[in-house]
């Protein structure tokens, strides 16, 4: 007996000369793509068609071939086929509704690559009607939030939600994507959160649904109410906010998994990836720059949490493993898929990783100025061993720190800032990043003198500009600006040197004690003359609407193609839905 293959929707004879076959399935989208009504001349055309194996391929590809002239004459097919794909979504055996999912999967896909220069209404129009659009809408969004929140299959759970951000992705600017008003009208924050809630659905999905939530959260942000971001902000259930942190904190672990080798200590806190993340955000060897893709989905999400959500600080101290406050074994930290959706290729320009850097900094800025995750950076009774990336340079070695000292994690946060301004001295000079670098600084100082918090750290790396000041060399103006900024702090140390060095001398004590420098301290400090300066302790709080709006529309268009992308090559294949449900009761 000849052996058969299939190739794009035909089956063909090996051994014999005859002309190719092709799948029922495909016999019937091509009578979809004819003027006629398909059900007229078989009324169950509908019916036995969701009970077909979708063929992705041939539906997405004719879709394409078609000019806009040809499309608008199958509208009223594409039309019905939209609105019995909705209702097939209802039906008991789950084969319909896999078969129906992945074909609306392809319309979105399809239509969309017809639509590319023109706005969101053709796509709406094309795809169900503006008369029955908002009932189309309306009966879709219900369907996926019940399959979202049932008990059912988990493989269901995931088509849903890639049918979600192929429909959020369909424009390049989300907030040009009209469909999304019907998402927000008909709201599935609900659904979202009960996945990052529960354990099992978390590790399934979790990762899909933050990517979702962080897209849909920037759906005309600054235009129009946004019901995802009311809503985000005032989300206080503790299983939620930790299940999204364990997402957020898996994936950033991801990244640094992949660009460095398994030698370091693996830390799931998020300080210590995202620091990490920030310090290997810019290499210098042209090699190593394609190593990795940065993540900008999920640092999207963990800048909107942040921002938003003022509960979601409190993720941050129960992330590390350290203290003992991670989820129970009963929740294992979420898979993220091997393509992570949003992610930007390795091979892309330094300008994905400006972004990225500039991000991570971002969300730093509204940690700093946060009172309460402040407060939990400087608690001296809280302390971690954070290994920082540090880069090769030629002046020094990469060395591994096996000693890492234990200490309040706002040293860290400090170690970063200085690690990056004194290593990332590029020829096209990222100043807004450095200058972002020293806010975060200048902040948390603040709340040290507010709160008069001493911290033992070694400051003598970031006031370093004074070595430049004193030798020839094309930086010297600029440094001896800087440091005659910095006169209150020669002045401290000019006048307690020598008197330190006296004391000792007198003394006769080759090292004194932190208590003998206080002490001598304490006893010239009335001579100690400072210059008045106002207003030190004062910063300009950050606020994203005014000063940021153009960088998170450009970014949220980059992560939108970015999805869109890695989606039409991810696992929509039947192939793993339909061992699931082998049998037709």
């Amino acid at each position: 007996m000849a052996q058969v293959e299939k190739r794009g929707g035909l089956l063909r004879k090996s051994s014999a000369s005859k002309k190719p076959l092709k799948e029922k399935v495909v016999l019937m989208y091509d009578e979809i793509f004819m003027t006629e009504d398909p059900s007229k001349c078989s009324p169950r055309f509908w019916e036995e068609l969701f009970l077909m194996k979708v063929n992705l391929e041939y539906l997405e590809g004719k879709l394409e071939s078609l000019d806009g002239e040809e499309l608008m004459k199958i509208k009223d097919n594409i039309n019905c086929l939209f609105q019995h794909c909705i209702q097939a979504l209802g039906e008991e055996h789950p084969i319909r509704v896999v078969n129906a999912l992945q074909t609306l999967c392809a319309l979105i896909r399809g239509v969309h690559q017809k639509n590319k220069s023109t706005s969101g209404f053709d796509i709406i129009n094309m795809l169900m009607g503006f008369d029955k659009a908002e009932l189309c809408m309306k009966n879709l969004m219900e369907s996926l939030d019940s399959l979202l929140c049932a008990e059912g299959s988990e493989s269901l759970k995931s088509l849903c939600l890639k049918l979600l951000l192929c429909l959020v992705t369909v424009t390049d600017n989300i907030s040009q994507n009209t469909i999304l008003e019907y998402v927000m009208i008909n709201s599935i924050f609900e659904a979202i959160l009960q996945i990052l809630s529960h354990p099992p659905s978390r590790r399934e999905h979790g990762y899909d649904a933050v990517v979702l939530l962080a897209l849909l959260v920037n759906y005309r942000k600054y235009e129009s109410v946004n019901p995802y971001i009311v809503k985000l902000s005032i989300v206080d259930d503790e299983a939620t906010l930790n299940g999204m942190g364990l997402v957020i904190a898996q994936a950033l672990s991801e990244y640094n998994r992949q660009y460095k080798d398994k030698e370091e200590e693996h830390q799931s806190g998020f300080f210590s990836a995202l620091t990490n993340m920030v310090g290997s955000m810019f290499i210098a060897d042209a090699h190593e720059k394609i190593s990795v893709q940065t993540n900008e989905a999920i640092l999207l999400a963990l800048y909107e949490a942040v921002h938003l959500n003022r509960n979601f600080i409190t993720v941050l101290a129960q992330s590390h493993p350290e203290m003992g406050l991670v989820t129970t074994p009963v929740s294992p930290a979420p898979t993220t898929p091997v393509t992570p959706l949003g992610t930007t290729p390795p091979s892309s320009d330094d300008e994905h990783r400006l972004h990225s850097g500039k991000l991570c900094l971002i969300i730093l800025t509204c940690i700093a100025e946060d009172q309460y995750a402040n407060a939990f950076l400087h608690d001296d009774n809280m302390n971690f061993r954070v290994n920082l990336h540090r880069m090769p340079m030629r002046h020094r070695k990469k060395a591994a720190d096996k000693n890492l000292p234990c200490r309040p994690l706002v040293c860290a946060v400090l170690d970063l800032m200085v690690e990056f301004i004194v290593t990332h001295m590029m020829k096209e000079f990222p100043m807004d990043l450095y200058i972002r670098c020293i806010q975060v600084v200048h902040k948390l100082l603040c709340y040290q003198k507010k709160c008069r918090v001493r911290l033992h750290y070694t400051w003598r790396e970031l006031w370093s500009v004074l070595r430049l000041s004193t030798n020839a060399g094309q930086w010297k103006e600029a440094a001896s600006k800087v440091t005659h900024a910095l006169v209150n702090i020669r002045a401290i140390i000019n006048h307690f040197n020598p008197k330190i060095e006296s004391y000792a001398a007198v003394n006769h004590i080759s090292q004194l004690s932190e208590e003998q420098v206080l002490e001598v301290v304490r006893a010239n400090y009335d001579t100690l003359t400072l210059k008045l300066q106002d207003g030190l302790d004062q910063y300009e709080r950050y606020s994203e609407q005014h000063k940021e709006a153009a960088f998170f529309k450009e970014l949220v268009r980059s992560i939108s193609t970015n999805v869109r992308r890695n989606l039409a090559f991810h696992t929509l294949s039947q192939e793993v839905l339909l061992k699931e449900f082998s049998t037709i009761s």
